[in-house]
């Protein structure tokens, strides 16, 4: 009698425990998805006002006729551009999908920081130079009316960036889907302009991203294997919260993950390899108040990251100096050769050297044991062809991509002529230039074009 007057309790009281689990989980899931949609509706808001303040400085930028004006308005469009490259990383479309706006976005701010130091310099700027900003403002007064029917679709609670989050993120946008987002991204991807190539990460930024011979090996992980090996990356000591993140399918499959760090410094987004579990870009939201360390010290906070996580024998290339932070571009260096391929992105807090960023994609996309033969020429032999009004500081081989996707080695001459820096390839077996890049440095970083 009194195990079956139990029984009836015990099952009622364990309906009411797995209610309350269910009821706690359904809240701390709603508090998840509220928090997500306040990011990316921040964001997306972030990048409609930074696109919109765009389009009004290049209006004023084709009628002001002051030289010091020019300048500062150029200025301003290079931070704005860089910003809303950010912003655009963070909204949860595959990367495939905003590949083409977001080589826009750089490539704008790649051009008018080249513009602003012309214009610091005193130079005027040409006729084709002022056609290009007619055709960048075109452009970007097209991408900002796209973007404004999103904001009124989102406004009038059309759409919630969180669907898209939860679909499966497809290989590339359809313009027929039924949903705004997709349909209104489409349009803008097809916005594009034929100007000079400016190379915003380094020399030859613009071959890698042409790579598609994958070179990441191992075997094939799920999605609990990745949220494993981002919350290591990250340290797991660090991590309050992890969820699933949207996948991506462009060229090289990823798992995304995010993680609430404990300290309360924001989220962190860690895209992990479908093959091999590689860590392909990791990207942080914590905010930057100052800077309040010196750039060296930045420096050496990146290199020991990348020797913590593994990546040995990586040499600084090119850096720039943004927003208090610093990204630096390192490259693979196998023996005494300098392998421009295997590139990795730090970025680096500057108010208190944390990484904020990592990017690895061309690392993984190039990098393997290369079998580099001797060159048909040595050193003296190429030293002698390099033109003699460039006065050489520096000499090293290089190993290059080339426009083909294959790779080239050549004799690499950093030099000077008429207070101007230069690099200056050769082909090592034969002697030809192959490649000439003009550097433009300032206390921000460097620039290669």
């Amino acid at each position: 009698m009194v195990v079956r007057w139990l029984l009836p309790v015990v099952l009622a009281a364990v309906l009411v425990i797995v209610g309350l689990w269910g009821y706690n989980q359904y809240q701390q899931n709603m508090e998840y998805s509220n928090y997500m949609e306040n990011l990316y509706q921040k964001s997306f808001y972030e990048l409609v006002g930074q696109v919109g303040d765009i389009e009004t400085k290049l209006s004023k930028l084709m009628v002001s006729g002051d030289q010091g004006q020019s300048m500062i308005i150029l200025s301003d469009v290079w931070r704005q551009a860089d910003a809303a490259q950010i912003n655009l990383g963070q909204l949860p479309l595959g990367h495939l999908s905003l590949i083409r706006t977001s080589k826009f976005m750089n490539q704008l701010a790649d051009y008018c920081y080249y513009l602003t130091k012309k214009t610091g310099q005193a130079q005027m700027l040409s006729v084709q130079e002022m056609n290009n900003i007619g055709e960048l403002y075109n452009n970007c007064a097209r991408l900002n009316r796209e973007l404004k029917v999103l904001v009124d679709s989102i406004n009038s609670g059309g759409v919630k960036w969180g669907e898209i989050r939860q679909a499966k993120v497809k290989a590339e946008l359809n313009e027929d889907s039924g949903n705004i987002i997709e349909k209104q991204f489409t349009k803008i991807e097809k916005t594009g302009i034929d100007y000079p190539t400016l190379i915003y990460d380094g020399p030859f930024s613009e071959t890698l991203q042409q790579r598609r011979d994958i070179r990441i090996k191992g075997e094939t992980i799920d999605q609990k294997q990745a949220r494993d090996i981002a919350a290591s990356f990250v340290g797991k000591d660090r991590v309050a919260e992890i969820n699933d993140g949207p996948q991506t399918t462009a060229d090289i499959e990823t798992w995304g993950v995010y993680i609430r760090t404990k300290d309360g410094q924001g989220s962190i987004f860690v895209s992990v390899s479908k093959k091999g579990g590689k860590v392909v870009n990791m990207i942080s939201d914590e905010a930057v108040k100052a800077a309040r360390i010196s750039l060296d010290e930045a420096q050496k906070n990146a290199e020991k990251f990348l020797a913590d996580k593994g990546y040995n024998s990586m040499i600084p290339t090119y850096s720039q100096r943004f927003a208090g932070t610093l990204v630096i571009n390192y490259v693979y260096k196998q023996d005494d050769v300098i392998i421009y391929p295997d590139m990795i992105k730090v970025k680096v807090s500057l108010e208190d050297g944390d990484i904020i960023g990592f990017d690895a994609r061309n690392y993984h996309i190039a990098h393997k044991k290369r079998n580099i033969e001797k060159p048909g020429l040595s050193l003296s032999e190429a030293r002698k062809l390099v033109n003699p009004r460039l006065k050489v500081n520096s000499e090293a081989m290089a190993v290059i991509p080339t426009e083909s996707g294959a790779e080239k080695l050549c004799y690499e001459f950093k030099g000077e002529y008429g207070g101007d820096n230069f690099i200056v390839y050769l082909d090592a077996n034969n002697g030809k230039e192959v490649n000439i890049l003009k550097i433009i440095t300032d206390e921000n970083g460097s620039l290669a074009i």
